[in-house]
C-alpha cells in the first residue's frame, strides 16, 4: 500500500455485508450470506493487513487514518454489536472472523481522536 486506504474496497466491504444482514433478516439462503461475509472478512482483513504495515512505517501521513479511523471508532462497535447478536449456527466461524476484524481496527481506531492526536 502507498499509504491511502483503500476506500473502494472498504465501501464494497461494508456494502456487501449490509447486504447480507438484509438477506438474513429476509431468511434467504444461508450459502449466499456465508459467502458473502467471507468476502467481506477478506477484504477487510486485507484491509487491517495493509493499515498496520504502513502505519508501522517510518513516515506516516497520519492525516489519511485520522478521519477514516475517527469514523471507525463509532462504526467498528456496531458492526461487533450487531454480528454478536446472531444467533445462526451455520455462520459462527463466519461470524468470529468478522468480529475479529472489525475488534482489530477497532484497537486502530482508539487513538484516533482530538484529544488524543492533541498529546
Amino acid at each position: 500500500m502507498d499509504g491511502e486506504i483503500d476506500l473502494e474496497t472498504y465501501t464494497i466491504s461494508i456494502i456487501r455485508l449490509n447486504t447480507a444482514f438484509k438477506k438474513l433478516e429476509d431468511n434467504e439462503p444461508i450459502n449466499e450470506i456465508k459467502e458473502m461475509f467471507n468476502e467481506s472478512y477478506n477484504d477487510l482483513n486485507g484491509l487491517y493487513k495493509e493499515i498496520v504495515e504502513d502505519l508501522n512505517q517510518d513516515e506516516v501521513n497520519i492525516n489519511e487514518y485520522y478521519l477514516f479511523f475517527s469514523n471507525g471508532k463509532q462504526i467498528f462497535p456496531q458492526y461487533i454489536e450487531h454480528l454478536g447478536k446472531i444467533d445462526e449456527t451455520e455462520l459462527e466461524s463466519e461470524i468470529t472472523s468478522l468480529i475479529r476484524v472489525f475488534s482489530n481496527l477497532n484497537k486502530i481506531a482508539e487513538p484516533f481522536s482530538t484529544s488524543e492526536m492533541l498529546k
